[in-house]
């Protein structure tokens, strides 16, 4: 039975290979059960040989109740409703890739749903005439929506709300209304602004080479629509923020910087240490004519450590070379 939930798709159940996110709901001695976020939170189960590659020396570290993994497929029983799940075999190009498409069609489900609430229906019922046929035609939804309203294309000269099962017709134009402004609100106007702090050091014959070179990883987990921007504060206490529009995909995007961060610095024998995780600090301005009042609480919001910090582009990343790495008095 379909939940109030609703799945973001047309199909019920995942394909063979698919990517997936999941949420863990519990852990057990042989795995995790999890649910299907995209699929109407249908049980799935993570074994723990399909964790990860490497010997698993603390299950702990790798899941947890409560976390969202990216896995795939690898085999469905559509009769059990059993979905079987790997986390390893999961591409780390393919994880980025499904982080960003998750985003996309969370945004469209959770306007769907909303509509749907607000007019007493199933969400299914809407989504099989407002959502599920975009997938076919445009491969994304959220592309062609974001299409609609750049009035690039008419969605609704395409869209019968007759059809397929529960005939709307009579709610046609107040849930077009409806979406509309959701949209206009939700996928155009809205953005979020995440940071994180860590500390960032290496006293070892590379020095700042080596800090360098760990923040320019960290860059490189920027995306299309997130990008990843990083600010000293005072060495080694280093900013991370980033703008988006889905806060999942935000904080995948600075927990895989922060990640890149680390495990670079480290090779190279420095140490890092993270003070603040991802965090939401305050919502971008939706409007360039928003009052100066209202930018000014937003940078209340982003903290005052935000006051006289540079960003780190490429001068001042070679500014930064020409300062000591460690034992700086005025750092």
């Amino acid at each position: 039975m379909a939940s109030a939930e609703g799945r973001y798709y047309e199909a019920e159940f995942p394909e063979l290979e698919e990517i997936v996110v999941v949420q863990v709901k519990r852990i057990v001695d042989m795995g995790s059960y999890v649910s299907l976020l995209e699929y109407d939170n249908h049980e799935g189960m993570l074994l723990n040989s399909e964790l990860s590659k490497r010997r698993i020396r603390s299950l702990a570290k790798l899941v947890k109740v409560g976390k969202t993994e990216i896995c795939m497929v690898l085999r469905v029983d559509q009769e059990k409703g059993y979905v079987d799940l790997s986390k390893r075999r999961v591409e780390p190009e393919d994880a980025t890739a499904k982080e960003e498409s998750f985003a996309k069609a969370k945004a469209v489900h959770g306007i769907m749903r909303h509509v749907a609430q607000t007019h007493q229906i199933p969400v299914n019922e809407l989504c099989c005439k407002a959502s599920w046929p975009l997938y076919k035609k445009y491969n994304n939804a959220f592309e062609a929506y974001k299409k609609h309203i750049n009035q690039e294309i008419n969605l609704w000269d395409e869209i019968d709300f007759s059809q397929p099962g529960m005939d709307l017709t009579h709610l046609a134009d107040k849930i077009k209304e409806d979406i509309e402004t959701n949209l206009k609100r939700r996928l155009i106007q809205a953005t979020i602004r995440l940071r994180a702090k860590i500390e960032v050091s290496c006293s070892e014959y590379e020095g700042v080479d080596a800090v360098k070179e760990a923040l320019t990883e960290g860059f490189k987990a920027s995306t299309e629509e997130c990008e990843v921007k990083i600010n000293l504060v005072a060495h080694p206490l280093f900013v991370l923020t980033c703008i988006c529009r889905d806060k999942p995909t935000g904080m995948a995007v600075l927990e895989d910087a922060m990640e890149r961060i680390k495990t670079s610095i480290e090779e190279k024998k420095g140490e890092y240490l993270t003070v603040l995780k991802p965090e939401v600090t305050g919502q971008e301005e939706k409007h360039a004519e928003e009052s100066s009042d209202e930018e000014d609480s937003e940078d209340e919001e982003a903290g005052s450590d935000q006051e006289a910090m540079p960003e780190l582009d490429q001068a001042a990343m070679d500014a930064l070379m020409q300062k000591k790495v460690d034992g700086d008095d005025d750092a």
